[in-house]
C-alpha cells in the first residue's frame, strides 16, 4: 500500500513537471536553446566555421573549425561526387527513380552551399554580432506558451519531416532489398538533411519574427484603444489637459520602443534571408523538379500498367508519394508562415492609421508619423535573390508551373505511345 502511495505521488510530481518548467522558462530561453541546436548542427555539418567567444561575448572565426569544415566538405564532395559520376557513367541514373534524383540534387546543392556560406562568413559574423534578438524577446517578456507553437512547428520541420522520409525509405528498402542494412539509407538521406539545413535555419528565424510582430501589433492595439479613448468628449471633460499630455508622452515613449523593435525584427529577417537566399532558391528549384518528376513517374507507372500490362509496384509508388507530399507540404507551410509575417508587418501600418490624432499631443503625433513612415519605407518583402517572393502565392505559382510542365510531358508521352501502336 505504501508503495502504491509513493508511486502515485511520483506520478503527480511528474505530471506537474511541465507546468513547473513553463513557469520557470521564458520564451527567450526556449529560443536560445533552439538557436544553440541549429548552430551546433551547422558546425557538425561543416557549414559554420565560427564559434562564440565568451570572453569577448561575440561570434568569432575559428581556425580549427575552419579546418574541420574544409575536411567535412572535402569528404562529402569526394564521396557523393564519385557516386554521382559512377551512376552517370554506368547509366544508373533513371528518371523512374525520383528518390535517387532527389538525393543527388540535394548533394549538389549542399556542395554549393559550402562555397556560398564560407564566402559570406564576414557578413554572417557581422549579422550575428549586431543582432539584438534576445534583448527584443526579453523586452516583450514572451512566455513559453507564446513561442511553443512556433517551436513545435520548427521542430517538426527540422526533425519530423526528414525522419518521416527516412522511415519511409527504410521500409521501402526492407520490402525491395531485405538483404541490405538500414544504414544504407543514410547514404540517400544525408544530402537531404544537409541541403535543408540552411532553409530550416531561416524558417526558425521567420517564426521568431512572426511572434515578435504579433506582440508588437498587440501592444499597438492597446495604444490605439487608449489614445482614441482619451480623445472622446467624455474623457476630455473628465481629465485635465496636463493629465492627458502626460499620458500621451508615456504612450509616445512606448511607441518609440515599439518602433525600434519593429525595425530590428523586420530588417533582421530580410538580412538573414539575404544570407540564405542561394540555398532557398536551390531548394525551390529542387522541389519544383522533384514534384514534376515524381508526378510524371506515377503517371508512367500507371500508364504502363494500363496499356502494357506491366506490374504496378504499390510499395514503390507509396514511397515516391511520400517523397512527393512531404516537400510540397514543406513549401506550403513556408509560404503560409511568410504570408502571416507579411500580413503582421503590414498590419502595423494599418493600426497606426486608425489612431485618432485630432486632439493628441504634438510629440505623440510625431512618433506616430515617424513609425508609419518607417513601415512604408521598409516595405517588408521576402524575395530571395530578387527571383521569387515568399508569400501566400508561392505554393500556387509552383503548382501552376508543375501543371504546365506535366501537361507538356504527358502530352508528349501519349503521342509517342499511340504513334508506336
Amino acid at each position: 500500500m505504501k508503495l502504491l502511495k509513493a508511486a502515485r505521488r511520483r506520478l503527480r510530481s511528474l505530471w506537474r513537471l511541465p507546468r513547473r518548467l513553463s513557469n520557470t522558462l521564458t520564451g527567450s530561453q526556449v529560443v536560445l536553446v533552439s538557436v544553440v541546436i541549429l548552430i551546433l548542427q551547422n558546425i557538425l555539418y561543416g557549414i559554420y566555421p565560427c564559434r562564440f567567444n565568451f570572453k569577448r561575448k561575440k561570434f568569432v572565426f575559428s581556425l580549427p573549425l575552419a579546418v574541420y569544415s574544409f575536411a567535412v566538405a572535402t569528404l562529402f564532395s569526394a564521396y557523393y561526387g564519385r557516386h554521382l559520376w559512377q551512376a552517370y557513367s554506368e547509366k544508373q541514373l533513371t528518371l523512374r527513380d525520383p528518390v535517387q534524383i532527389y538525393s543527388f540534387m540535394f548533394a549538389c546543392a549542399a556542395m554549393l552551399n559550402y562555397v556560398t556560406q564560407w564566402a559570406m562568413v564576414p557578413e554572417i559574423l557581422r549579422f550575428q554580432n549586431h543582432l539584438d534578438l534576445f534583448k527584443t524577446m526579453d523586452y516583450f517578456r514572451l512566455t513559453v506558451g507564446t513561442v511553443a507553437p512556433a517551436t513545435f512547428l520548427t521542430g517538426l520541420k527540422l526533425f519530423g519531416c526528414p525522419l518521416l522520409l527516412h522511415l519511409t525509405l527504410i521500409m521501402y528498402q526492407k520490402h525491395t532489398h531485405p538483404e541490405l542494412s538500414w544504414l544504407k539509407t543514410i547514404h540517400t538521406m544525408f544530402p537531404i538533411y544537409l541541403g535543408n539545413q540552411l532553409n530550416n535555419c531561416f524558417f526558425g528565424g521567420i517564426m521568431v519574427t512572426r511572434n515578435v510582430l504579433i506582440e508588437i501589433n498587440r501592444r499597438l492595439r492597446e495604444i490605439q484603444v487608449e489614445v482614441n479613448r482619451l480623445q472622446t468628449p467624455l474623457e476630455m471633460m473628465l481629465h485635465k489637459h496636463y493629465y492627458r499630455m502626460r499620458r500621451f508622452c508615456d504612450l509616445a515613449d512606448r511607441l518609440d520602443e515599439l518602433a525600434s523593435k519593429y525595425t530590428v525584427s523586420t530588417s533582421s529577417s530580410m538580412d538573414y534571408l539575404d544570407l540564405t537566399a542561394f540555398s532557398m532558391v536551390t531548394y525551390m528549384a529542387i522541389n519544383l523538379t522533384n514534384t514534376t518528376l515524381g508526378i510524371y513517374t506515377q503517371y508512367q507507372a500507371f500508364a504502363d500498367f494500363w496499356m502494357l500490362d506491366i506490374s504496378y509496384e504499390i510499395s514503390r509508388a507509396l514511397a515516391h508519394l511520400v517523397f512527393l507530399v512531404i516537400p510540397m507540404a514543406d513549401i506550403y507551410v513556408l509560404a503560409r508562415v511568410c504570408q502571416q509575417v507579411i500580413d503582421e508587418a503590414n498590419e502595423s501600418g494599418n493600426l497606426l492609421q486608425r489612431i485618432n490624432l485630432q486632439h493628441s499631443d504634438v510629440r505623440f503625433n510625431q512618433v506616430v508619423d515617424a513609425l508609419w513612415l518607417e513601415v512604408k519605407t521598409i516595405n517588408y518583402q521576402l524575395v530571395p535573390m530578387g527571383l521569387l517572393e515568399l508569400d501566400g502565392s508561392l505554393f500556387t505559382i509552383i503548382f501552376s508551373t508543375v501543371s504546365g510542365f506535366l501537361l507538356f510531358l504527358i502530352q508528349n508521352d501519349l503521342t509517342q505511345r499511340f504513334s508506336l501502336k
